[in-house]
């Protein structure tokens, strides 16, 4: 368990706190110890004043007078005076009998003013009851010391005057302390409060409040600190806010890329994934950062890439198939991933989905071939034909030209129509991509201009069109290309309706668009073409739609057609009981 920290304020208040008082404590200490000494001292050199002074009253007298002396000087200084013989008996005394006294001479001062010195002590009295110093001082006769004075003075009342002086000195010590101890606390409180408002700062930056700014307090020290900080959470802010932007742009810019792209590190765990990328592998981007790559493409093709990715620093790329709900062919190229200091960090993948690609190149191909094989019949006919012809003598001519011309005229008219049909499907396809502007245009005139192209073929066949389209709707439509994809669609449930059967074009509003429906009643369809019926060259009776003159490209052109309106095609098909083909257009 970490020990608790204590607050700045209790490091330098108690520490403010213990400086006065010891300082209060010396001073006072000091101050009484000074006083004591400097009344000890002024009552010395009175006492030695007014000894020397006595000691000279003193000569020539005799001992009773002396004594009376001494008493007489106590009653008018309050100072006890003693003289003393030199064999330390007492001979007067200002307070005491001194017959009743005890000997002298072994006291301090007595001893050494016997000597010729200033005897000075500071003791206890019996006789007074009470601390007092003496003063001695001998009095000389003929270089002999005939007697002592000493004069001497109560110090008790020094000692109660000091106490008392002490008392006053502790009383102002407590009350000096105490206030001396509000101004630390708030000299404390007022050097700690902005360095509490800076923490408090600190910690809203720490959480990444960059916004607000310290207060600046009034010390330079702390002023420069609080303005250091404040420059720092801008500048900060200022880093991280450019830090997102690009985040965000690199976001952005990485999720509207049909590419996907993923990041790897050199274990193969995923740093970074787009939504692109995400998706072909039928799984949401934010849960496959950190994963290891193999967990969530198992695709031995693609781990194989990886590892060669990883171990070159140059570019990699290969196509590779994925297999899943649908098939996909993704070119993949691989970039080195590298860090700041150039160090290897991983790899970059992009994922491009060559699919429809692929499906185009496919599809262009058997066109080629489509086409190629449609070509080559006709063709092959007619340089039949014509070499026959040309081997027939005049007679033989006269007599089978007719039918020869006939099937020549009938394979030039399939090629014309083929190479219209081709030049049609060219022009919708370069119109791809385009975002057309349409008119608002009625359904019944453009059907019944449709019909009307198509009425010499149904009475030829003997066959009735019926026309029911309400006059009230209309469609944002061009009128000559719907017209086509209308004669297209009727043309060809005619070639496949038996005669004395009808053909319907019926036209109105369904379900918010305009729709355009072909009905007829031949032979159907089989469930198994169904999806196939508009591609190119499909055809589900490839020799009767020859006999009908059809060139495989009709339904594939009013495909193409509805797809430029933003339309929709529908067929519906029953064997034996007939098809509905349905164009669905946008309401004008």
């Amino acid at each position: 368990m970490p020990e608790k920290k204590r607050k700045l304020l209790w490091h330098i208040f108690p520490s403010f706190l213990l400086i006065m008082v010891v300082s209060l404590s010396v001073v006072t200490w000091y101050s009484t110890g000074f006083f004591r000494e400097y009344y000890l001292v002024n009552s010395e050199t009175d006492l030695t004043t007014q000894g020397t002074l006595i000691r000279r009253e003193m000569f020539g007298h005799s001992q009773d007078r002396v004594n009376e002396i001494c008493k007489e000087i106590g009653r008018l200084t309050q100072t006890r005076v003693t003289v003393v013989l030199p064999s330390g008996r007492v001979i007067g005394d200002s307070f005491g009998r001194v017959l009743e006294m005890e000997n002298h001479r072994v006291r301090p001062e007595i001893a050494a003013a016997l000597k010729g010195d200033k005897g000075v002590s500071v003791r206890y009295s019996a006789t007074l009851g009470q601390k007092m110093m003496y003063v001695a001082l001998p009095m000389e006769s003929r270089g002999r010391v005939s007697a002592v004075v000493r004069t001497s003075v109560s110090v008790s009342n020094i000692d109660n005057e000091i106490r008392s002086v002490q008392k006053s000195i502790v009383a102002v010590l407590v009350v000096t302390a105490l206030a001396a101890a509000g101004v630390a606390l708030l000299v404390s409180r007022r050097i700690t409060r902005p360095l509490e408002e800076m923490r408090a700062g600190a910690q809203g930056f720490a959480t990444g409040d960059l916004t607000r700014r310290l207060a600046v307090p009034d010390t330079e020290e702390l002023s420069l600190l609080a303005t250091t900080m404040n420059r720092m959470a801008e500048r900060l802010d200022e880093k991280i806010q450019s830090a997102e932007t690009r985040t965000m742009e690199l976001e952005a810019v990485l999720s509207s890329m049909k590419e996907g792209v993923i990041a790897i590190d050199l274990n193969e765990e995923i740093l970074m994934v787009n939504r692109a990328a995400a998706g072909i592998f039928d799984s949401p981007a934010e849960g496959l950062t950190n994963r290891n790559v193999v967990e969530i493409a198992r695709n031995y093709d693609l781990q194989q890439f990886l590892n060669k990715a990883l171990a070159s620093h140059d570019s990699v790329e290969e196509d590779i198939l994925f297999t899943g709900r649908r098939e996909h062919v993704f070119n993949i190229h691989s970039t080195a991933l590298c860090n700041s200091r150039g160090g290897r960090m991983g790899t970059l993948v992009i994922f491009h989905d060559i699919t429809r690609i692929r499906r185009l190149e496919t599809m262009h191909k058997d066109f080629a071939a489509n086409v190629s094989h449609e070509l080559k019949t006709p063709l092959t006919s007619l340089k039949g034909f014509v070499e026959t012809l040309q081997d027939l003598n005049g007679e033989e001519v006269l007599e089978k030209r007719s039918k020869f011309l006939t099937i020549l005229e009938k394979n030039v008219n399939r090629l014309i129509a083929l190479v219209d049909d081709l030049m049609v499907l060219s022009k919708l396809e370069r119109k791809e991509g385009v975002v057309p502007v349409f008119d608002p245009e009625a359904l019944t005139p453009v059907v019944n201009t449709a019909l009307s192209a198509c009425k010499c073929m149904a009475q030829k066949r003997g066959i009735v069109l019926h026309a029911a389209v309400s006059d009230a709707v209309s469609a944002l439509m061009d009128p000559l290309l719907m017209e086509q994809a209308v004669v297209n669609l009727v043309n060809n449930a005619l070639k496949y309706s038996e005669p004395g059967s009808e053909v319907s074009v019926e036209g109105g509003e369904e379900e918010g668009y305009a729709v355009i429906r072909v009905v007829d009643s031949g032979p159907g369809i089989h469930k198994e073409h169904l999806p196939r019926i508009f591609e190119r060259f499909y055809r589900v009776d490839r020799a009767r739609s020859r006999d009908m003159g059809g060139t495989g490209l009709g339904l594939a052109i009013v495909k193409h057609i509805v797809q430029y309106h933003g339309g929709e095609i529908r067929v519906a098909s029953t064997p034996g009981k007939g098809s509905v083909f349905e164009i669905r257009l946008p309401l004008a």
